[in-house]
């Protein structure tokens, strides 16, 4: 499984950390001059992630160092450890009968002599989740930021991350313009990257008879994007950003562990099929942020539009309120509301009746639905002008189409909602 998060837009993450480098300036004017940034900085996090019904669990710890070389050069590395187990969908649809499957390991979905075969059997009713899911993540980001002539700044950098299926390098570039006073900064940004997918026992044939398990060579593709954007500083207590991103991925976008059933006219399983994904896939979004402070609170406000050309539109909500306790001590209530349209080739199971589509999948990542995010932070000053803080949050996905009219599946939930917990540790350095 690629573990790359659906934690907001896919491939944006880079860029995202390039516009709030680009726009360090405006920040500072908005920020009272004792706030100068230290030579030294450390954080490190560790996220403890836990879905519902013995679902995927994630541990991941995180350290990041920010060097300060004087003049507003500054390096800033990441380094992070991902560990995930647990049992994960496989993307076909609960049936009134006992499924079987075999691991995306096996070499076959019969026992063979000398073949490995790795059956796991799913009861009736029950949402088909492959019980064998271990996946590691390690990646590393680098970045170096510095000023260019006058009121110019210049910021490039790297990341590679590598799995036992999957591997990923990517580059990016960007510069921002000061001016008004330093009040505004206009900001650019490109970035490519560059991926290699080797799924356990093969990649798939897209959109090939499960039962056949043809199996292919590692498959590639690549992405390039762009943003530009503004910040401004509205008043002493606010400031405000506006960026707009696109990218554009090519090659092998198909999930290689997601299977689709195919089903007879009564809603009984007469078989599976791999998914199929296009091959290209531009997506565009608009993201507004405001920071005000209110006195000692500060109100951090978002919303961000996306859609791309699979006919998935998207809309966030994000807000945090950071309330001051007085001696060190403060508390962040969070709220995220987020709510997608469903891809035009979804659907939670095919027809055995005429000829299969080119393009299918059940993903519920694909699908309509509708998520929200409650949690609470607080945090406490430390020696050395550092930081410990503490978030608890709870996440609840609830998908539009979960259930059918076909008799075989009356009565059945086809797509279950998701809740997971999330429970994050940091730990901020100043030297």
């Amino acid at each position: 499984m690629q573990l790359k998060r659906p934690r907001s837009p896919l491939h944006l993450g880079l860029m995202a950390a390039s516009c709030a480098l680009l726009s360090d300036s405006a920040r500072a004017q908005a920020a009272p001059d004792d706030a100068a940034e230290k030579p030294l900085q450390i954080d490190t996090d560790l996220l403890y992630y836990k879905e519902n019904a013995g679902r995927v669990q994630t541990i991941e710890p995180v350290v990041s160092l920010k060097k300060d070389f004087g003049d507003q050069r500054l390096l800033d590395g990441t380094l992070t450890l991902d560990t995930l187990s647990g049992a994960t969908p496989n993307g076909a649809i609960p049936s009134r009968k006992p499924q079987t499957f075999a691991s995306p390991s096996s070499t076959s979905l019969t026992p063979k002599p000398g073949y490995k075969t790795t059956l796991y059997t799913i009861g009736p009713g029950d949402l088909p989740q492959d019980p064998h899911f271990k996946e590691r993540r390690v990646a590393g980001d680098l970045d170096w930021s510095q000023p260019i002539g006058l009121d110019n700044t210049v910021s490039y950098g790297g990341h590679a991350s590598t799995e036992h299926d999957f591997d990923s390098v990517a580059v990016h570039v960007g510069l921002s313009h000061d001016f008004n006073e330093k009040n505004t900064t206009l900001s650019a940004g490109i970035d490519e990257e560059y991926d290699r997918i080797h799924a356990h026992g093969g990649n798939p044939v897209a959109g090939s008879d499960y039962a056949l398990y043809e199996k292919e060579p590692s498959q590639t593709k690549n992405l390039a994007g762009g943003l530009i954007g503004v910040t401004q500083v509205m008043r002493r207590n606010w400031l405000t950003e506006l960026n707009y991103t696109f990218d554009h991925s090519q090659g092998y976008l198909t999930d290689p562990y997601r299977i689709i059933s195919v089903l007879d006219d009564t809603g009984a399983v007469t078989g599976y099929r791999y998914e199929n994904r296009p091959d290209t896939r531009t997506r565009q979004s608009l993201y507004w942020v405001n920071k005000v402070a209110l006195g000692p609170t500060v109100l951090d406000l978002s919303y961000r539009r996306g859609k791309d050309s699979w006919g998935i539109g998207s809309d966030t909500v994000d807000a945090k309120l950071r309330i001051d306790l007085g001696s060190g001590m403060y508390l962040e209530p969070h709220a995220r509301w987020y709510h997608q349209s469903t891809a035009d080739f979804y659907n939670l199971y095919l027809s055995e009746t005429g000829p299969a589509p080119t393009y299918m999948s059940a993903d519920p990542r694909l699908a309509a639905f509708a998520a929200t995010t409650f949690g609470l932070k607080f945090g406490i000053a430390t020696s050395r002008n550092g930081e410990l803080s503490l978030r608890l949050e709870q996440y609840q996905q609830r998908p539009s189409d979960q259930a059918s009219s076909l008799a075989e599946l009356h009565g059945l939930d086809l797509n279950p909602n998701l809740k997971a917990t999330i429970v994050q540790l940091s730990w901020h350095l100043e030297y």
